[in-house]
């Protein structure tokens, strides 16, 4: 029997790793079913396992203060799923969206941070980083709404309804750190999260609905619809609302599209030196750089 984490072969049997510890089976994560660690799909409901693990946040982030970007998605129908049929249905219908949407966050680099009944929580930017987790964010609730609507027309028979996503994206500063899977410890922390669930209650069926960081970050590649600023709980003031329209026909990739822009200040130096080969490219000569820098600090 090999471990999943150390690929140690262990006798049969064994129920932890001889070698580092780890548990010799693979929880499903929609019926809890244990399997052995060879398994790719759960023995008992059909779940694939490889997924499982996606979401689970690093175990050991030291604590810190991060930009996040949180997707909030909720399925509409979902109710009216449960009175008509079977709970063993419901869980084979819901096991197939939530299978897809883990898919489509992996495939952005975000990350599940947890299954809510027929919710969905998903970060982008936490355990990784990218200058672009907000597009990243929105592209992936597009699929997971066309995945959805998609699936509806086979089910609506059974289900006496159509099913669909009604959607929440926020970005904000967050403080994440040590994560205890087991004990339920939420690892990331902030209003940031609250506000994306509270976007989500406030969507229609089939909307997206994005906060004033997000539409910013995200104006350059998708157009929006300003609606009229919405009270939600736990806000002491309106909040301004933006609904997701369409994708840009050609995006624009510089960031910081919005109001005032300031020149660039400190990288005289550096600025020189790509001005210089500019110069000496026209005059055929070639030459390497390489830009190095956190998320957010200039790069572009």
């Amino acid at each position: 029997m090999k471990c999943p984490e150390c690929q140690t072969e262990n006798p049969e049997g064994s129920k932890f790793c001889g070698e580092c510890g780890a548990k010799l089976e693979r929880t499903c994560p929609n019926c809890n079913f244990s399997n052995p660690p060879q398994f790719k799909f759960c023995g008992e409901c059909g779940h694939k396992l490889e997924e499982a693990a996606i979401g689970r946040i690093e175990a050991q982030i030291e604590a810190e203060r991060k930009q996040v970007t949180v997707l909030f998605s909720d399925l509409s129908g979902y109710t009216a799923m449960s009175e008509r049929l079977d709970p063993e249905e419901v869980r084979e219908i819901m096991s197939q969206v939530f299978g897809e949407i883990t898919s489509i966050v992996n495939k952005y680099d975000g990350s599940i941070q947890k299954f809510i009944g027929d919710a969905v929580v998903a970060f982008f930017g936490v355990p990784k980083a990218h200058e672009d987790d907000p597009v990243r964010a929105i592209r992936a609730a597009r699929e997971i709404h066309s995945f959805v609507e998609a699936m509806s027309p086979r089910v609506e028979q059974r289900v006496g309804g159509s099913l669909s996503m009604h959607t929440g994206i926020n970005t904000g500063l967050v403080v994440s750190g040590q994560v205890d899977q087991d004990g339920g410890t939420p690892g990331v922390l902030g209003d940031t999260i609250n506000l994306a669930s509270r976007l989500s209650d406030l969507a229609k069926t089939g909307e997206i609905l994005v906060g004033s960081l997000t539409y910013q970050l995200g104006g350059g590649h998708f157009v929006f619809e300003r609606l009229e600023p919405a009270q939600v709980k736990g806000k002491a003031g309106a909040v301004q609302v933006y609904k997701l329209l369409s994708t840009k026909e050609k995006p624009l990739t510089l960031h910081r599209t919005f109001g005032l822009r300031a020149d660039l200040i400190g990288r005289k130096a550096e600025l020189g030196q790509l001005q210089e080969a500019v110069q000496r490219l026209r005059q055929g000569k070639g030459g390497i750089f390489s830009i190095c820098g956190d998320a957010g600090t200039g790069k572009t």
